[in-house]
């Protein structure tokens, strides 16, 4: 790896704190709202307001390109569009828990929303 690429790395490992936080709280607030709320109009009162809708699309935005970045950086600094999981762990070394974190969180986001109205309704929240 080059000195350009650990820069990036590093730049990388530094804006997770920042990112990774803001996510998450996003994460579960969208999952509470598939799951007793409607799963289509998710977070009304906060994505109307422009005061709060473009943060909360910047942070959404952002942590998908982080991990695009984390990606395309593994990938560059491997020659390989599918580098391994060994490949990761040896270049993010202790950074390699931030990636695992935020791909957790990544999974918690797509799963789909019928799973979250079976929770909801195992829960008696839906509406």
């Amino acid at each position: 790896m080059n000195e350009q690429h650990d820069v990036i790395r590093r730049g990388l490992g530094a804006i997770w704190w920042i990112l990774f936080p803001c996510f998450v709280l996003l994460v579960i607030r969208l999952s509470s709202e598939r799951t007793c709320s409607d799963p289509y109009d998710l977070l009304p009162a906060l994505a109307s307001n422009p005061l709060w809708g473009w943060p909360i699309a910047i942070v959404y935005v952002a942590s998908h390109l982080w991990l695009i970045g984390v990606y395309l950086l593994t990938a560059s600094c491997s020659d390989s569009l599918a580098p391994s999981r060994a490949r990761f762990r040896n270049l993010w070394q202790t950074d390699y828990m931030k990636i695992l974190l935020m791909l957790i969180a990544f999974v918690v986001e797509y799963l789909p929303v019928t799973l979250w109205r079976l929770l909801g309704t195992a829960l008696h929240c839906v509406r």
